[in-house]
Order: C-alpha cells, then structure tokens, then sequence
C-alpha cells in the first residue's frame, strides 16, 4: 500500500530575529535528481550542519544530502562546505517526504542520518515526531538493498516508539546493534552535533540505533 504525506512543516522555518533568504550560495549546491549510481546519503533534520559536514568528509566519494528546514541552517551549511572546500555536499530545504518524491528515484539511498530528531515531548503532538511505522514504509522503497539507517536522540519515550515501530516493519528492516554497549552513542564514534553536546550538559545518555534494510 502506498503511504501518501502532506509536506507540513511543524514549528518555525526560520530562527528568531534570522533572515528570511537562502543565500546564493545555498541555492548553488541545491539538490538535483539524485543518481542511483551513487553512494547518497541524507542527513535529515542537520541543523547547522555538524553531521552533514563530518559525513562528507569522512568519504569525498559520497553524496551527502542535507535536508534542513530552518533557512538559518540551510544557510549556515552552504557556508561551511564553501569554506571547507566540500563538493560533495547538496541541499533541500524543507521535508524529507517532498524530498523523496521530488528528487529521489527508487533504490537511490544508501544511507540515512536522523541525529536527535524534535521528540515533541508533550503526549498530544507525538503524532508529529518524523519516526514511525509509516516513515519507515515510506521511506522502504527509496532505499538500496542493505541501506543503513542510522539514528539518535535522548527521549527514552522517542526511542521506545521507535524500537515499537521497528518491531512493525521487521520484515524490511533489521535492528542491527542491539548490544547495550553498543547503543551509547557517547563510546561511538559519531558526529558530535549540538543537541549531542546538549544532552550531555542536562546529563543525559543519548541512545543510537543502527538498521538495516534488506
């Protein structure tokens, strides 16, 4: 069955007091059609662009995909790669879903970032948390046979909805790090990106989950 989304943007789209124009430089790396050919990655949700930046420079030869809806972030990541010299970087502003659609052809992604997510802690909009059954259905078609998954975060109920959701697609998807002490993103070598930072301050132990795609 086909899961069908409207691209709605929970929340602001650009910071307090921030400009409201994607710069030129911004608008030069903006995505193209993704070629399947390619290793691309996305990196969803990539802030001011932390994990996009260490994932592209990891490995030149992957195409890693920035998609941000905060103009500010947006911005801020073309800046960076600029003066970086990165040429493997693109970015889509706005939703992952109109992203997919838009630009990705089927089996075109080999890897996915989702590094502490908005938990929408209140109980009344967990409905619009990014992670559930349906975003991995949706998502299931536009991956490459043994994509990997890889997400974060620090919300003990976002992970315990997340394992659920898991559980709900186990005929795609593999849960592949299910080791306690593998699950601790602080003895991991991963993007060190803000919200990781914060956690730690407020004395929390962000949790990584790893999956597989068969």
């Amino acid at each position: 069955m086909k899961i069908s989304y409207t691209y709605r943007l929970y929340g602001r789209s650009k910071g307090r007091g921030k400009k409201n124009e994607i710069t030129n430089d911004a608008i030069s790396i903006k995505v193209k059609k993704i070629d399947p050919l390619k290793y691309n990655i996305i990196d969803i949700g990539a802030g001011y662009g932390e994990s996009t930046l260490a994932i592209s420079k990891s490995d030149s030869t992957k195409h890693v995909i920035a998609c941000e809806k905060f103009i500010d972030g947006v911005n801020k990541i073309a800046e960076k790669s600029f003066l970086d010299s990165l040429t493997n970087i693109s970015i889509f502003h706005g939703n992952v879903h109109q992203l997919l659609d838009e630009y990705c052809p089927h089996k075109s992604i080999s890897e996915i970032w989702i590094l502490f997510p908005d938990p929408w802690p209140k109980k009344r909009h967990f409905k619009r948390r990014l992670i559930n059954a349906n975003f991995f259905k949706k998502i299931r078609d536009f991956l490459k046979k043994n994509a990997i998954i890889h997400i974060a975060s620090d919300s003990k109920s976002y992970i315990s909805d997340i394992l659920l959701s898991i559980h709900e697609v186990k005929k795609d998807f593999k849960w592949i790090n299910q080791h306690k002490i593998d699950w601790d993103y602080s003895n991991i070598t991963l993007p060190q990106t803000k919200y990781f930072q914060k956690a730690l301050k407020k004395g929390l132990n962000p949790i990584y989950l790893k999956l597989i795609k068969f």
